[in-house]
């Protein structure tokens, strides 16, 4: 019988291409999200806010899934286990710092001040952040790996 022969850790050019993509996605709706913001004022309402959020949610599920596969995809069998639970670790360490840092830089902007106008001005100098580095991690993906060394499985 044969056995097949697979790349491991080698990401496909459509496996790449969709989380660069939903960081696009994201990208583009924090973007827009933040010129909405910035034209409407005070009058958004709840449903104009659902689109931009929605697609952001969106964009992030395109990228979080595939980055899962590709970062795990050449960890041998017997350590799978320990690799998914550092994988994880280090995305909800991500999400805490991002969380917090983006909270840092909303804080620092009002410096605590409950102005709605102070405060919307925070909220989209946060967006313009996020939005850098997005852009920012949109380039990076152009590094991912593109191959390993053959194993038999």
């Amino acid at each position: 019988m044969r056995r097949s022969r697979r790349r491991a850790g080698v990401a496909s050019p459509a496996a790449r291409r969709l989380p660069q993509a939903g960081v696009l996605v994201t990208l583009v709706s924090t973007a827009g999200y933040g010129l909405q913001i910035d034209a409407v004022r005070g009058e958004l309402t709840l449903l104009a806010m659902t689109a931009p959020v929605v697609l952001i949610g969106f964009g992030l599920g395109m990228v979080s899934g595939p980055l899962a596969d590709m970062s795990l995809a050449g960890v041998p069998h017997e350590d799978a286990g320990s690799a998914s639970g550092l994988f994880n670790t280090v995305m909800h360490l991500g999400i805490a710092l991002g969380t917090a840092l983006t909270a840092l830089v909303f804080f620092t902007t009002t410096d605590g001040s409950p102005d709605a106008g102070l405060n919307r001005e925070a909220f989209l100098t946060v967006l313009w952040w996020v939005a850098g580095l997005l852009a920012l991690m949109w380039a990076l993906m152009f590094h991912l790996p593109r191959h390993a060394e053959d194993r038999t499985d």
